[in-house]
């Protein structure tokens, strides 16, 4: 097949073949680059360089951001294949394609999710308040972004790479397929919408295949390692048999419902190994550490990896613990617009399940149906009468939060369903929120509007 697509590809002249790639092809290089890697026929390295689109890779390779009105996801796998050529071949050009597209993306396309795209399109760089539609976040699009990031990741090990992931992982993967096993094509981030997934015979989406190989992998990525280290990127319950070293490790947590990591040596490394804990960006608080019950002084750093060095031997056991802290993440184009997070979790407020209906929930391409009149929730102001969910309780009457970064909800108690709840603070009616990833069945918002901003 690929020796009949590189003849067809060569009955082309360049120019006429730039048009052809004007077409989505997915990811055509990288399948041509991994060609090359399992046969070493450079025939194959060839037709993954000729599947080069100029129109997305010239911009790139100069660093510039010429996103705005393409296809997102016709183009992010184009990425994933300039990372495999550059490891297979050392072209560094490829590589700086690779990464300032990650870094344009991550940095000036990206909701507070870690998710990407409106209307399966990128637009205006940080252009995030003006976004917010019944279409945004493609799921094949985090998916893709995640797959990227742990190529960049093997070429850079930094912890960066994986704040970045598990913004996606837990925001935009988590909580996107339902109790059928039916899954999701966009995340809606329009104020006063729901989720709605995929049916069992009428929509077989790309989200539906990157969705269910999503969550048959949700063990890649949590462990990397190098010649003498283990990098913990994932706090995620697991088992770590790095056999080439005698390494056993296992992981117990209830990340991230709460903030302790235990790792266990159940077989000792045959060499001195480190062990290299991730201290994500929002770890604002710091992260302490212990072995065997006795603290270690070392001073975490956010986005970056704590080292732990220690004569292991079986039954050794790590404590680690990382505080999760409230924070507010602003839209760049409007900073009024605010979405509440809880270390790397994405809150929404919860508005009830009024007017919905199966047939709305498990729709054939995303969501339809919603009020157009419903405007963004406003902090510290009531919803319109009809979206008061039933025997809401009021709030008191304390004054509302001030400024950019004032942090305008609570953390509340938990039940054993939602273990994480919050509250909004401020005048009027009192509003919850949980995890976007426990949202399912009733509307919600992401991002509400902070007139307390100046």
């Amino acid at each position: 097949m690929t020796d009949w697509a590189d003849t067809y590809s060569k009955s082309f002249s360049d120019d006429e073949w730039q048009r052809v790639l004007l077409t989505e092809h997915g990811g055509m290089n990288e399948a041509s680059f991994n060609l090359y890697a399992i046969t070493g026929n450079p025939r194959y390295r060839d037709l993954g360089y000729r599947f080069e689109h100029k129109k997305i890779f010239v911009p790139l390779a100069a660093n510039q951001d010429m996103l705005n009105g393409n296809h997102a996801n016709t183009n992010i796998p184009k990425m994933i294949g300039a990372i495999r050529g550059y490891e297979l071949t050392g072209d560094t050009r490829y590589l700086s394609i690779a990464q300032n597209f990650q870094r344009i993306v991550k940095d000036h396309h990206t909701y507070c999710t870690g998710g990407t795209s409106n209307g399966e399109g990128w637009h205006e760089p940080d252009g995030i308040a003006s976004q917010l539609g019944p279409a945004a976040e493609e799921c094949c699009c985090s998916y893709n972004m995640m797959k990227l990031t742990r190529h960049l990741f093997g070429q850079e090990p930094d912890a960066k790479h994986f704040d970045y992931y598990e913004r996606m992982l837990l925001n935009v993967r988590y909580g996107t397929q339902d109790r059928n096993g039916m899954l999701m094509y966009y995340v809606s981030l329009r104020p006063g919408l729901y989720k709605t997934f995929g049916t069992q015979f009428d929509a077989f989406w790309c989200c539906t295949g990157t969705g269910s190989e999503e969550y048959a992998k949700l063990n890649d990525s949590i462990y990397f390692h190098d010649d003498s280290s283990v990098y913990v990127n994932l706090f995620i319950p697991s088992r770590l048999d790095w056999k080439e070293r005698g390494l056993q490790l296992r992981q117990t947590t209830k990340f991230p419902n709460e903030q302790t990591i235990t790792f266990t040596v159940d077989a000792a490394p045959t060499k001195p190994t480190a062990i290299k804990v991730r201290v994500p960006y929002w770890a604002t608080k710091g992260a302490t550490v212990a072995v065997n019950n006795q603290p270690l002084s070392d001073t975490a750093t956010t986005s970056s990896y704590l080292e732990i060095n220690h004569p292991w031997k079986a039954g050794d056991v790590v404590t680690v613990e990382i505080p999760m802290t409230p924070h507010i993440d602003q839209a760049p184009d409007d900073k009024q617009v605010q979405a509440a997070m809880y270390g790397p979790l994405v809150l929404a407020v919860r508005q009830g399940s009024g007017g919905l209906t199966n047939s709305m929930i498990y729709a054939g391409s995303g969501p339809r149906s919603f009020d157009d009149d419903f405007s963004m929730l406003t902090v510290n102001m009531r919803f319109p009468a009809q979206r008061r969910p039933n025997n809401a309780p009021a709030s008191a009457p304390v004054p509302p939060p001030v400024g950019n970064d004032a942090i305008w909800f609570e953390q509340t108690e938990g039940s054993r369903r939602y273990p994480l709840q919050f509250r909004t603070l401020g005048r009027g009616f009192t509003h919850t929120l949980i995890p976007l990833n426990l949202i399912m069945d009733e509307r919600y918002s992401v991002y509400v509007r902070n007139e307390g901003v100046v």
